[in-house]
């Protein structure tokens, strides 16, 4: 936050020291998550991050299911097993819990890393989209929007969409396959 605050304050001490001599800025900012949620890129991510994920609950259910399974049997057999008998099906009970839950957070941890992975790439992509249609256009500044750096801007300044736009056509282009 302090970081934004003196980067923010930095820029209108700019802005109004270049008023003062003439010079005039061109602004505008972009709303990188609604551009990441709603770039083609983004939903075709999130379609697939949400078949990813589905799946892997589908598995990890299965498990849970037989984890339920050999509990409700344990609990039932309790006062029919010797003691050692007991002891090595809670023994088995626990290990296979314990496998269980592993396998649980290494399979948050990866779908986490994918997750990351996906967003970081097509956020990747909307910067240099944003970066050379600033370029292009002759913006002086172009602010990327959230709570914690842009408190507040016209709409008038909105590029988002034409980021988007701009993204989707390089993003389609990089997935059609050039015909010979």
């Amino acid at each position: 936050m302090r970081k934004a605050t003196v980067t923010i304050g930095f820029i209108l001490l700019l802005m109004l020291s270049g008023m003062a001599w003439g010079v005039e800025y061109k602004l505008a900012f972009v709303d990188l998550q609604k551009a990441l949620n709603l770039c083609k890129a983004g939903q075709d991510a999130k379609e697939e991050f949400t078949k990813k994920v589905g799946k892997v609950e589908e598995k990890l259910s299965v498990q849970q299911e037989e984890l339920k399974r050999l509990k409700d049997a344990l609990d039932k057999q309790t006062s029919m097993l010797s003691e050692e008998a007991r002891k090595q099906k809670e023994w088995d009970y626990q290990t296979k819990l314990r496998d269980f839950k592993r396998l649980y957070q290494d399979a948050q941890d990866e779908l986490k890393v994918q997750d990351g992975e996906f967003t970081q790439g097509i956020l990747e992509g909307l910067v240099t989209v944003a970066h050379d249609y600033g370029k292009e256009k002759g913006f002086t500044f172009i602010f990327e929007k959230s709570e914690s750096a842009l408190l507040f801007a016209d709409e008038a300044l909105d590029i988002t969409e034409e980021i988007i736009k701009l993204y989707d056509q390089q993003h389609l282009q990089k997935q059609t396959p050039v015909k010979k």
